[in-house]
């Protein structure tokens, strides 16, 4: 279940290495993604994050094992001793040895309830990890995808916005020819020419958009696209799978690694408290040493010891002033806040989910209205074109009508590209995987386009 340190750092080395060592100068949204997976800072933090996390599992395993300890001495004794012969002399004689000594000892525990919750709480702490790691990939997912989306939808935008430039330039060419003949006035030229500076504004905003959209996506890949896939002209959102809010609802609570992440996070803290409680329990060990000795004292001159012992250790704990039943209740009052931060996880979640499948499922609508606005809007330039020419109508209402179909062509690549950017959150939102999700738009996005430049120094 867990996996060792080097895992996933070589798994990311690699990827990192296979990226270098290709040109990758395309960017589908799938290759956004691989890319970001090895680029990306956050999600590198989280992987060694990750990584770290998972070596407290034998650290506290390290507690419910037995421990071998070997220590080895020796000491060179100098000395002089005195003491009175049998005529009652003074004699003095040097004293020069040395006592090695060497003890073996192993400790095994037997009844160890603190260690042995501390281990649980690893145990908890590390699933809590994984899921944490795998709501970081679907935040990753969310902010390439919605980083990918934003480009296409500027890079719409500023196309639109150039389109209505080249038409207005003709308008204004028409209302130029139409005052030489005198069939228009000063006021509409002047309309038309106002008209025109501001799409030519548009243009320049958006070329703005458009190269911030660049360096947000870059920033997260590293790398520089030069060609991106966008959505088919014709494309209509179809109803996403499960069609029920209820079966949507069901998935992200099994699945949404942040709700999970709350999960262990309560059994982190039920862990706790059991580990505090064990203050109050007895520790029960095993004990046993081999030791090796000579010359360990001046009365042991010339003699060597070997001695091998095996117990039990018994320490039971009377009284700390109180601090075991201080810890315990600190450690319950923290399980109950994770409990609520739990129960308020869940609900956001629903609360989002909710939303989300309301913007997905609404959005074929919205899309499909939008078509009828747009083609409308075509028809109502097309006649106020003609009704100009008869003299029925004015300039300014062949420019109102203009006006009004570029912002309904507006209205209708945001609403494609929301309605993408929703389902992309809901599905990450369930807790569906990462790849899944990318597929799944990568499918959609089935149009090759060149990356529309800016002319934007960088």
């Amino acid at each position: 279940m867990h996996k060792p340190l080097a895992g996933w750092s070589c798994l990311a080395l690699a990827c990192a290495c296979a990226f270098a060592s290709t040109p990758v100068q395309a960017m589908s949204l799938g290759q956004a993604f691989e890319a970001a997976l090895t680029y990306d800072p956050q999600y590198r933090a989280a992987g060694f994050e990750l990584d770290a996390s998972r070596l407290g599992v034998p650290i506290a395993r390290a507690s419910l094992l037995p421990a071998v300890s070997l220590s080895v001495s020796s000491a060179d004794v100098t000395g002089r001793r005195e003491f009175p012969n049998g005529l009652n002399q003074e004699v003095t004689t040097r004293v020069d040895y040395s006592s090695p000594q060497s003890t073996l000892a192993l400790r095994a525990p037997v009844f160890n309830y603190e260690a042995l919750s501390r281990y649980r709480q690893a145990q908890a702490q590390t699933e809590a990890s994984e899921a944490t790691f795998r709501a970081r990939g679907l935040e990753l997912m969310d902010r390439v995808g919605t980083a990918y989306i934003q480009a296409l939808l500027a890079r719409t935008a500023l196309e639109l916005s150039q389109t209505e430039v080249v038409s207005l330039q003709a308008q204004l060419a028409r209302s130029e020819q139409r005052q030489l003949r005198g069939e228009g006035t000063r006021t509409e030229e002047a309309q038309a020419r106002a008209a025109l500076e501001l799409a030519r504004y548009r243009v320049i905003d958006g070329r703005d958009q458009l190269e911030l959209t660049y360096i947000r996506l870059r920033r997260m890949t590293g790398q520089e696209p030069t060609w991106m896939q966008e959505i088919p002209r014709d494309y209509q959102p179809d109803a996403i799978a499960p069609r029920q809010l209820q079966d949507w609802l069901d998935l992200a609570v099994d699945q949404n690694p942040a709700l999970q992440a709350r999960r262990q996070a309560v059994a982190v803290a039920r862990a706790n408290v059991q580990r505090n409680f064990a203050g109050h329990l007895p520790r029960l060990d095993v004990v046993a040493s081999l030791s090796k000795s000579q010359n360990e004292s001046l009365a042991n001159l010339n003699q060597s010891s070997k001695l091998a012992s095996v117990g039990f250790q018994l320490s039971v704990p009377l009284f700390n002033g109180g601090g075991v039943d201080a810890s315990v209740r600190q450690a319950e009052a923290d399980q109950a806040r994770t409990e609520q931060e739990l129960r308020s996880e869940r609900e956001n979640l629903e609360l989002e989910v909710q939303r989300l499948y309301l913007a997905v499922a609404n959005g074929v609508a919205r899309v499909d209205a939008l078509k009828r606005v747009v083609a409308a809007s075509e028809v109502a330039v097309l006649g106020m074109s003609r009704a100009m020419e008869a003299g029925l109508a004015t300039n300014a209402d062949v420019l109102d009508a203009q006006s009004k179909l570029f912002g309904s062509l507006r209205d209708l690549a945001q609403g494609r590209y929301e309605y993408l950017a929703g389902r992309l959150r809901l599905m990450a939102q369930a807790g569906m995987p990462m790849r899944r999700v990318v597929d799944d738009l990568n499918q959609i996005l089935s149009v090759k386009t060149d990356v529309l430049r800016t002319g934007v120094p960088r």
